[in-house]
């Protein structure tokens, strides 16, 4: 049995690519949690990405943070729900990890972090090609042998 500590072994044989959901779901700073919600709704996802404005050096891209479903919940109990906007709610910074990485570390970066998303990128150009939540983890361990 693992303790907390411990990894599933079975999790260091997989790759963030064989559980993670393609594609990106992104908004710009300004866009209002109304927005946000209908786009989550639309979708049907649990976080999008929120980008910079343009000409903003962020490190590694453009990532500047991700707005989960329970940011979304926790900022809708606030009185000024309706001013809030995207970047005000997110969860920064943004982490990125490589798509070709062990599924294994990207639970410990999930965990170490308190994050329920992580944004996948391709290892050479850096470039987002989906994303892996805690959901996608749960998935990939319902299938382990």
């Amino acid at each position: 049995m693992a303790t907390r500590t411990q990894s599933v072994p079975q999790l260091q044989k997989l790759r963030v690519v064989d559980a993670m959901h393609p594609g990106v779901i992104a908004c710009p700073f300004e866009t209002s949690l109304q927005t946000v919600a209908r786009m989550m709704a639309t979708y049907r996802v649990h976080a999008l990405v929120v980008l910079a404005h343009e000409g903003d050096e962020i490190p590694g891209g453009t990532f500047w943070g991700v707005v989960s479903d329970i940011d979304l919940l926790q900022a809708s109990r606030c009185p000024d729900f309706d001013e809030q906007t995207a970047h005000e709610v997110a969860a920064t910074p943004a982490l990125t990890v490589a798509s070709g990485e062990s599924l294994d570390r990207a639970v410990q970066m999930m965990v170490e972090h308190e994050l329920s998303h992580l944004i996948v990128v391709e290892r050479r150009s850096g470039r987002p090609i989906g994303v892996l939540s805690t959901l996608d983890v749960a998935r990939a361990l319902a299938r382990l042998d």
